[in-house]
């Protein structure tokens, strides 16, 4: 990369969300790069005791997904080319800010028909790389014409982080059965097939159950919270 040449930053969709080269499907580029943005780390810590214990074996429960926080700027007003800034659309830096928007929209939120969802996103801007998908984008309009169309607009974005299924298994450790796990009964949930997903195998749920005290292994509670300890299997 060339020292001191303006980079824009870039947003690439994916329908895959190893982001393979060559498989892009459409792509942003910003009219101007952000001054700042945030990239937030967030580990989930158990509260809960053991049974039989006066103190936390393994607080750490999980690594939640990376967070990328930042601001969009979309500007019809033209000022922006005085300033020197080159635009990176292929029409007129006078484009309606709506369209400017909605081309914005169709890359991160628009359903993809084969996906079934939206694209998977590779944003890329310097030492910045980051894969994820839109979580929300919060739109403020600041500055309009006479006839009350927009002319500058902000869009505070949320970005959630999205690995492949190898690297997130990596990352979290959630089918490790050497770790205590802790989770939380949600409708639906059935003890079987929880010690399936954590330990890879179903028949343990009668010892869980044991350890948890729980008398009836088929009718667990929502927001019940059950206890998974490290095993050793013969």
């Amino acid at each position: 990369m060339e020292t001191g040449k303006l980079q824009k930053m870039k947003l690439a969709g994916y329908k895959d969300v190893k982001c393979a080269k060559g498989t892009e499907v459409s792509s942003y580029t910003v009219l101007v790069n952000p001054e700042t943005y945030t990239l937030n780390y967030e580990t989930k810590i158990n509260t809960e005791q053991a049974p039989g214990t006066s103190s936390i074996a393994a607080p750490y429960n999980l690594s939640l997904p990376q967070r990328l926080e930042f601001e969009f700027l979309f500007d019809g007003t033209g000022a922006l080319m005085s300033e020197g800034v080159p635009n990176p659309f292929e029409v007129s830096n006078q484009q309606p800010v709506n369209e400017q928007i909605d081309r914005f929209k169709a890359t991160i939120f628009e359903i993809n028909g084969e996906i079934h969802q939206p694209l998977f996103i590779r944003l890329e801007w310097g030492a910045l790389s980051f894969v994820g998908m839109a979580e929300k984008v919060q739109f403020i309009y600041k500055l309009f014409k006479p006839d009350g169309s927009p002319l500058r607009v902000v869009a505070k974005t949320t970005f959630v982080e999205a690995l492949d299924k190898e690297k997130e298994e990596a990352k979290k450790k959630m089918s490790s059965p050497d770790l205590t796990h802790f989770r939380t009964v949600k409708a639906g949930d059935r003890l079987p097939l929880m010690c399936h997903d954590i330990y890879g195998d179903s028949t343990l749920y009668r010892e869980i159950a044991r350890v948890n005290k729980i008398i009836n292994p088929r009718k667990l509670k929502v927001g019940q919270q059950i206890i998974f300890p490290p095993i050793q299997k013969q």
